[in-house]
């Protein structure tokens, strides 16, 4: 195999750095990075070489970067952007999140679903997410950009917080109450484990939540809000998402979608974003996630005429 070799086919790249192929092919052209091999067949094959830079600027893009300032530059530039972030680190992991760490090093999984267990007993789903998940996550991105954690330590973990959030939230939904939120992710956009962190936070106010999952088609979108009969809408995009999309594809959305369905949008990829369209509103971080006070009393009130009716 490929692999075996150190050369690894898009397909190991598109899945091991979360860059889509079609953007690896666009920045081939138009950057000249990444600059792949063929093999007997003609396909891309990449060195493992490119394969951790890809990494090392996926992780960039997630903090706010663009590919168009990352690719040209060379390694030590890289270091050197690297070390600029290194004052934004937390000192020292507090002792559940250093635990937690360890056992994904020992590829425990009883031990991580045990202390996932433990914190959330102890805190609540709410306080779950943002007192133990969020630095967790933000300590296990330090730790893959110092390449102090390997790319399947990563993925193991985030299995394992996916079925721990999936089997808590359905406990919560059965007894979930509108307004009802339809979330997803665009075509393009692969990342989805913010969309399963604002379902876990809707899902502790006891707010119905439908999380369809990643690269949904727009029109799919629009079908479904309706199926659902959905309030609002939720959509994520990292940073790896391409910026110059992102309020177009906004756009679109709206207008595929009831003006009185509210479109919520976050992430790495719409921070920077000013202007948005009509009846968009941003959520610059999952601390400071919460309902807008206009539609908290706009959906009591909703939820009042309901009752008497």
């Amino acid at each position: 195999m490929a692999e075996k070799k150190g050369l690894f086919p898009i397909g190991v790249v598109e899945r091991d750095t979360g860059v889509g192929r079609d953007t690896l092919r666009v920045w081939e052209r138009r950057y000249g990075f990444p600059n792949p091999q063929r093999n007997d067949k003609g396909e891309r094959i990449y060195p493992e070489i490119q394969l951790r830079r890809l990494q090392r600027i996926r992780r960039l893009l997630d903090r706010g970067m663009r590919p168009g300032k990352l690719l040209p530059l060379s390694d030590d530039a890289l270091d050197e952007i690297e070390a600029r972030l290194q004052p934004e680190k937390s000192q020292q992991p507090d002792e559940t999140v250093g635990a937690i760490l360890e056992a994904i090093r020992s590829a425990d999984a009883g031990q991580v679903e045990k202390l996932f267990a433990m914190q959330y007993e102890k805190q609540g789903m709410k306080g779950f997410v943002l007192n133990t998940l969020v630095p967790l996550l933000n300590t296990v991105g330090e730790l893959w950009i110092d390449g102090k954690l390997q790319v399947f330590q990563e993925h193991f973990l985030s299995e394992q917080l996916i079925r721990f959030l999936n089997t808590e939230i359905a406990k919560i939904q059965k007894s979930a109450r509108r307004p009802r939120v339809l979330l997803a992710t665009l075509p393009g956009e692969e990342h989805t484990l913010g969309l399963l962190m604002v379902t876990a936070l809707l899902s502790s106010e006891g707010i119905s939540a439908i999380n369809l999952g990643g690269e949904v088609p727009m029109d799919q979108i629009g079908r479904a809000v309706q199926q659902f009969n959905a309030d609002a809408v939720g959509i994520t995009f990292s940073g790896a998402y391409p910026y110059q999309n992102i309020r177009a594809h906004l756009l679109e959305l709206r207008e595929l979608i009831a003006a009185d369905v509210e479109i919520w949008t976050g992430g790495e990829g719409v921070r920077r974003l000013r202007k948005l369209p009509i009846g968009v509103i941003k959520f610059n971080s999952l601390e400071n996630f919460s309902l807008p006070p206009a539609t908290r009393r706009h959906w009591n009130l909703h939820s009042q005429t309901e009752t008497r009716s």
